[in-house]
C-alpha cells in the first residue's frame, strides 16, 4: 500500500479536523464495534483515522468479508464528505464501491446523498452505522442495484462531456469535435461530428474519439487507468486496440497549416462505451459511458505514439510535423500521458427520454397532430420529453399575443404559423445532438388543405395515429371519416377549461371518433358529476375589436396541469389496444376527479343513404325497459347526434316512456308529459350537440320485430315532420328476435 506512505503517522491527540476528533471520541464509547488504531495526516492537510471495525458478517458470507476489517476514514475540509477506504489489499469486489485509480485502495460508497444534504444529519454515530450496515449487506449480497456502474471518485476532471448516442457507432470515418455550450461554464462540452457543429461554436478545447467494448469481451473494471498506456492495456484486455487507431487518426490530423493547430493543440478525449457487468457476472444490457481526458495535447500524444515530431524549426504553424518514417511507440512517454476521468452525460434523445420516463424504449410510431394550440403544444411537448412518436404537425393558424398566456411558444414566434414554430420548438429539445422528433409540418387547414392536399394526404396515409387537437367538432368528424389506416384520437378542454377530455379509438377502429363523441355526450348526460361539464363557461376576453375575437380567461397553471393529465391519458390509451374515454376534472382547490366511462361496442345500419349507429349500452337500456314492461309493449323517444351533411345518426340515449304513455300486450301509445322539457334539458346540457331523432318501442314476446301497419303509418307521419329539418323518420323496434331499425325519408 505505497499510497499510504504519503500519509504521516501522527498522535491521535494531534488531530486538527473537527470531524476526525469527533469520530475518535465517539469510538472510544463503542470499543466493541470499532476502535481507532492510529491517525495519519497528508502533506496537503487531510487527516485519516485507521479503524478496526466489527463487520457483523454471517458465518458464510456471500463475499469474503472478514469479521474484523481495517478501514481508513479520510477527512478533509468540512465542505467535503468523509471518504472510507478498505485497507486490505485483497478486499473483494462488491456493489457500491467507487471506481478508483490504479494504486489506490478499494473505497466504499456509503451515502448517495450530496454532502450539502448529508452533512445536515451527519454525526460520528451515523457514519459508523452506515459503514457497519454496508459491511453487513455486502456480506449477505443485499446491496441493491448490482447493475449500477461503479462511481468514479479520485482523479475526476471538472469537464462534463455531452455525448450523443450516434457518436458511439459508425464514426470510424467521422471526425468529432467538442465545443462549449455556454460562455459562463467552459467545462461543459458538447460532442458532435465536426460537420454538425454550430458555426459560432468554440471547437478548440478537446478532440473526442469514441470506442465501444464488445459485450462478450467486457469484464468489470475496478481501477481507473491513470495514463494512456494503462488505458490502452485495459481496453486491449477487453478487445479494443486503441494504439493503432490513434496513430492513424493523428496522422490524418497532422497537417502543418494553421487550421490544424486547433486539433493538435487540443486535448484528446477517449469516450468508451462499456457494457455494465455486475460483480457476479450478470450482464443487464446497460451501457456505462466513460471518458478519459489527456492532460497532454493531441500533438504531444502523437509524439509518444511515434507518428509526430515537434517542429524544431518552427516552420509548421501547427507546431508538429509527421515523423517519416514513423517510430515505435515510446512506452515511457505514453505512460507520461496522464489521463483523468471526466463526467460524461449521454445527450438527451428519444431513447434517453423514454428511459428517464420509466419506459423500456422510445415509441417511434408516426403521429399526425392536427392543431397546435394550447392543448396541442403542451401535450406534444410532454410526449416528446417521454420519447414518444415521430411527429407531423398540421395547423394554419398563426400565433398571436393573446395565445402566449397558455402556449409553450414565446413572443419571438408571434406572427409565425403555429405548426412550424411548434415544430422548431420541439425539435430543439433534442437538437443538435439528436434528430428532432418533428419531421414534418404542414401549414394548412385540415378541412380545406388547398395546395397542401397531397402533402397532408401522404402524412395521414403514413400515420399510425392521428390526433385531433383542433378543438373543432367538424375537424374531429372529418378526421374520423378519412379512409386512412391510422388510429384516431381527440384531445380537448371543456368550454370552461376545467376539464380535459381524451377520446381514443381501438387499434382495429371498430369504434370511431364519431362513436366515441356520441358516447362521451351520453356520459355527460347521465353522470351527475358531469352536469356542468359542458354548460359552465369561463369569463370571456376580447383581444381585438372583432365580434368573434374573444377568448376565455384561463390561467396557464390550469392549462398545464390538465394538458399533462391529457398527455398521460393519451399515452396510456395508445399503449393499449382498446378504446378509451377519459375525463379529468380540476376542482378549485386543485383536486382532480377522473371519469372513465366504459366504451360500448357499436352496430351500424345503412338504410336509404343514411348510416345509423347504435351502441350496446343504448340497446341494453331498451332491453331492460322492455323486460320491465312485459307482457305489455313500451317505448319512448330517441335522442342522438346528427350530421346531415355526412348522413350519419348516432343514437345517444333511448328515453323511457313519459308518465302518460299507455302500453298493452297489443299496442303502445307514447305520451307527451314532460317529454319536451326532458329533451330540451338534455340538449342544453350538451350544448345542443344532441337532438330528437326518432322513436323506439317494443313488441311482445313471440312477435316478430317487423313493423306493423300502425308502425308504418306512424313512421310516415314522423318522416313528414322530420323532413322539415332534412332528416328521415327513424323507428327502432325491439323484440325477441333482436332490434330492427326502420327508416323512412320524404321524397320531393
Amino acid at each position: 500500500m505505497a499510497w499510504i506512505d504519503e500519509w504521516a503517522v501522527i498522535s491521535v491527540g494531534d488531530l486538527v479536523a473537527r470531524q476526525a476528533r469527533a469520530i475518535d471520541a465517539y469510538m472510544r464509547t463503542a470499543p466493541d464495534i470499532a476502535s481507532v488504531v492510529e491517525a495519519r495526516r497528508h502533506p496537503a492537510g487531510p487527516e485519516m483515522l485507521l479503524v478496526d471495525i466489527a463487520t457483523g458478517v454471517p458465518q458464510r458470507p456471500v463475499v469474503p468479508i472478514e469479521r474484523i476489517e481495517r478501514i481508513g476514514i479520510a477527512l478533509g475540509a468540512e465542505e467535503a464528505m468523509p471518504f472510507v477506504v478498505m485497507l486490505r489489499e485483497d478486499f473483494p469486489d462488491t456493489e457500491h464501491q467507487h471506481l478508483v485509480p490504479e494504486g489506490f485502495p478499494s473505497a466504499m460508497c456509503i451515502d448517495d446523498r450530496p454532502w450539502d444534504e448529508a452533512r445536515l444529519t451527519w454525526s460520528p454515530a451515523e457514519l459508523l452505522q452506515r459503514v457497519h450496515l454496508w459491511f453487513r449487506r455486502a456480506a449477505r449480497g443485499e446491496l441493491h442495484d448490482p447493475h449500477q456502474p461503479v462511481d468514479p471518485f479520485f482523479g475526476l476532471s471538472p469537464l462534463k462531456l455531452v455525448v450523443p448516442t450516434s457518436v458511439l457507432s459508425g464514426t470510424d470515418d467521422v471526425e468529432l469535435v467538442g465545443f462549449r455550450t455556454s460562455d459562463d461554464d467552459p467545462d461543459v462540452l458538447m460532442v458532435l461530428p465536426i460537420d454538425s457543429m454550430p458555426r459560432s461554436a468554440d471547437a478548440g478545447r478537446i478532440i473526442p474519439v469514441a470506442y465501444t467494448v464488445p459485450p462478450e469481451r467486457m469484464t468489470r473494471m475496478r481501477r481507473a487507468p491513470r495514463d494512456l498506456a494503462a488505458l490502452a492495456a485495459v481496453l486491449a484486455d477487453r478487445g479494443v486496440s486503441i494504439i493503432p487507431d490513434l496513430q492513424e487518426r493523428v496522422r490524418r490530423w497532422a497537417g502543418s497549416e494553421a487550421k490544424d493547430r486547433a486539433r493538435l493543440n487540443g486535448a484528446l478525449a477517449l469516450i468508451v462505451a462499456m457494457p455494465v457487468v455486475a460483480p457476479n457476472g450478470d450482464r443487464p444490457g446497460l451501457i456505462d459511458l466513460r471518458v478519459f481526458i489527456t492532460q497532454k495535447t493531441v500533438g504531444e500524444v502523437g509524439v509518444a505514439l511515434g507518428v509526430l515530431l515537434p517542429d524544431q524549426d518552427a516552420n509548421a504553424a501547427s507546431g508538429f510535423v509527421r515523423a517519416i518514417p514513423s517510430r515505435d511507440v515510446d512506452g515511457t512517454q505514453l505512460a507520461g500521458c496522464v489521463v483523468e476521468m471526466a463526467q460524461v452525460h449521454r445527450a438527451f434523445d428519444a431513447g434517453l427520454a423514454a428511459t428517464l420516463g420509466g419506459r423500456q424504449a422510445e415509441d417511434a410510431r408516426k403521429v399526425v397532430m392536427v392543431g397546435a394550440g394550447a392543448i396541442g403544444s403542451h401535450v406534444a411537448e410532454c410526449l416528446v420529453r417521454e420519447g414518444r412518436y415521430e411527429w407531423c404537425i398540421v395547423d394554419d393558424d398563426r400565433l398571436l399575443p393573446h395565445n402566449l398566456a397558455r402556449h409553450t411558444l414565446g413572443a419571438m414566434q408571434v406572427g409565425q404559423v403555429k405548426a412550424a414554430a411548434l415544430g422548431h420548438h420541439l425539435n430543439a429539445v433534442f437538437q443538435p445532438t439528436a434528430a428532432g422528433p418533428v419531421t414534418r409540418v404542414i401549414g394548412c387547414n385540415v378541412l380545406r388543405p388547398g395546395p397542401h392536399a397531397d402533402d397532408l394526404g401522404d402524412a395521414l396515409a403514413q400515420a399510425a395515429v392521428v390526433i385531433d387537437a383542433s378543438a373543432s367538432v367538424a375537424a374531429s368528424r372529418h378526421l374520423s371519416d378519412l379512409a386512412v389506416p391510422g388510429r384516431r384520437a381527440s384531445i380537448f378542454f371543456n368550454p370552461s377549461a376545467e376539464a380535459a377530455v381524451v377520446l381514443v379509438e381501438p387499434e382495429d377502429r371498430s369504434i370511431t371518433l364519431r362513436d366515441l363523441e356520441a358516447q362521451y355526450y351520453r356520459s355527460v348526460l347521465l353522470i351527475p358529476t358531469l352536469e356542468r361539464h359542458l354548460t359552465a363557461t369561463g369569463e370571456r376576453y376580447a383581444y381585438t375589436g372583432a365580434c368573434r375575437a374573444v377568448t376565455n380567461r384561463v390561467p396557464e397553471t390550469r392549462v398545464a396541469l390538465l394538458s399533462s393529465l391529457a398527455a398521460m391519458g393519451l399515452a396510456r390509451a395508445l399503449d393499449a389496444p382498446g378504446p378509451s374515454i377519459g375525463i379529468w376534472t380540476l376542482a378549485a382547490d386543485g383536486g382532480v376527479s377522473v371519469t372513465a366511462p366504459v366504451v360500448a361496442p357499436v352496430e351500424r345500419h345503412r338504410l336509404v343513404g343514411w348510416e345509423i349507429t347504435i351502441d350496446a349500452e343504448v340497446r341494453s337500456a331498451m332491453v331492460g325497459m322492455r323486460e320491465g314492461a312485459l307482457p305489455a309493449e313500451t317505448g319512448g323517444s330517441v335522442i342522438g347526434v346528427v350530421d346531415g351533411s355526412a348522413r350519419k345518426i348516432h343514437i345517444v340515449e333511448s328515453l323511457p316512456p313519459p308518465p302518460d304513455s299507455r302500453g298493452t300486450p297489443a299496442a303502445f301509445e307514447r305520451g307527451i308529459e314532460g317529454l319536451s322539457d326532458d329533451v330540451t334539458g338534455k340538449m342544453a346540457r350538451v350544448m345542443d350537440m344532441v337532438r330528437y331523432v326518432g322513436e323506439w318501442h317494443s313488441h311482445p314476446s313471440r312477435y316478430p320485430v317487423d313493423p306493423s301497419p300502425t308502425d308504418i303509418v306512424q313512421l310516415c307521419h314522423t318522416a313528414i315532420d322530420t323532413a322539415l329539418d332534412s332528416l328521415p323518420g327513424l323507428s327502432l323496434i325491439l323484440g325477441d328476435d333482436g332490434l330492427n331499425v326502420v327508416l323512412a325519408e320524404k321524397v320531393g
